[in-house]
């Protein structure tokens, strides 16, 4: 019986309007409760696992949060999707045929007027990251561009899991390594206080635990030891010390809090003490 098919999400019903390209759409929801996500463990990537369930499969939540034009693929969180004025409409609008272009041979079908695949939602990260190239510095776009390819990196992942003969892994590793980049300049940004994460009430990096501005830093550390580069050592050390004094600002102050979780406690402190023993393989004094 059609009345008896259960939803796992739900169309908006309110429109919403692109500031772009002017197209109307309704955006997708995931319905909550119900046993719909059942979390697993949280990875040292600060990502939360969700476990397939008998009645629903596998639930991906992180499908959702980017709001995408499906017109112009325009996207952005929610909170910034309508806060487009000035010379940033004709910037985006330039950008349109790169955004539907920049991923065509890999996903081909791509369609955001039905319910979201594990390709629309690394679509829609990668369409975000974009978009933000043109933000204001009130709306801490590098914040944005880093979460945006860290969760791009996930979903691809999560693709590879599905079918392991496409490669979805290396494209994961693009993402991460664009995430590192990102992350790294939030804290630069952030030190010399030419933008703030401040004014953000989430800075995730996933939907569930909100991490802090210490989650930042400790996924700066931790994608640059990760997935930084190897093939020059003197780099590659230079950057480790970088990452090092990163982290250092989490496990300095030694207890946890409600602002400062045992788990990111425990990571950092983890992390602090790989770093600090590949620098000695390095030939580094720590």
């Amino acid at each position: 019986m059609a009345d008896n098919i259960v939803k796992l999400t739900f169309l908006t019903k309110q429109e919403l309007e692109c500031p772009v390209c002017e197209n109307t759409f309704q955006k997708e929801e995931l319905l909550s409760g119900g046993g719909r996500m059942n979390a697993g463990d949280l990875t040292k990537e600060l990502h939360r696992i969700y476990i397939p369930t008998n009645k629903f499969g596998a639930v991906y939540p992180l499908l959702y949060p980017i709001v995408v034009c499906p017109s112009c693929y325009y996207s952005a969180f929610p909170t910034d999707f309508a806060n487009v004025s000035g010379e940033r409409i004709p910037q985006l609008k330039q950008g349109i045929g790169e955004r539907k272009m920049v991923l065509s041979s890999l996903f081909p079908d791509l369609d955001f007027g039905n319910s979201r695949r594990l390709q629309e939602g690394v679509a829609s990260y990668v369409f975000s990251s974009m978009c933000y190239e043109s933000a204001p510095t009130i709306m801490a776009p590098h914040f944005k561009q880093a979460i945006s390819c860290l969760r791009a990196s996930w979903l691809c992942m999560d693709l590879h899991s599905q079918d392991k003969g496409e490669n979805y892994d290396y494209l994961a590793k693009v993402f991460y390594r664009k995430a590192s980049f990102f992350y790294s300049r939030v804290v630069d940004l952030e030190q010399k206080g030419e933008e703030s994460v401040e004014s953000l009430t989430h800075l995730g990096p996933d939907l569930d635990n909100n991490f802090g501005f210490d989650g930042v830093l400790y996924l700066s550390g931790y994608l640059e030891y990760k997935y930084g580069q190897r093939g020059n050592p003197e780099r590659r050390a230079k950057q480790l010390k970088k990452a090092r004094s990163t982290v250092s600002r989490i496990v300095g102050m030694g207890k946890s809090s409600k602002a400062k979780p045992t788990a990111l406690l425990e990571l950092s402190r983890d992390l602090h003490k790989l770093i600090k023993d590949e620098l000695n393989e390095l030939g580094i004094d720590s």
